[in-house]
C-alpha cells in the first residue's frame, strides 16, 4: 500500500478537496499542513515554489489528484477543476469593493 503526504498551509483552501477525496476513499494519508510565517523559509525547496504538494511513497507531485485508472483520473479532473472555477468565481466576489457587483457576482 502507498504512503500519501499531503502538504498544503493550515487551512481549507486548495487542498480541501484532496482531503475529502481521501477521506471519503478511507486512504490513509499524512496532512502535513504549514503555518504562513513559516512559508517563506521553506517556498524555495516546493516545485514551482507552490502548493499543495502530494508526496506519494516519497516521490513529489505537485498539485494532483489521481484513479486507478484514465476514467477516474479523467473522472477527478473534471472535479478539481470544477471546485477550481467556483474558487475562483468566489474569490472574485469575495474580494469585489462595489456592494452591486459583489451581490451580482
Amino acid at each position: 500500500m502507498p504512503t500519501y503526504k499531503l502538504t498544503y498551509f493550515n487551512i481549507r483552501g486548495r487542498a480541501e478537496l484532496t482531503r475529502l477525496v481521501f477521506v471519503a476513499s478511507g486512504t490513509n494519508y499524512e496532512d502535513n499542513r504549514i503555518e504562513r510565517e513559516k512559508w517563506p523559509a521553506i517556498k524555495e525547496s516546493m516545485p514551482q515554489g507552490q502548493l499543495p504538494i502530494l508526496e506519494v511513497d516519497g516521490f513529489v507531485l505537485p498539485q494532483s489528484l489521481f484513479g486507478r485508472n484514465n476514467l477516474e483520473q479523467a473522472q477527478a479532473d473534471v472535479v478539481v477543476q470544477t471546485c477550481e472555477d467556483l474558487r475562483s468565481n468566489w474569490v472574485t466576489a469575495f474580494r469585489e469593493k462595489d456592494e452591486t457587483k459583489k451581490v451580482n457576482l
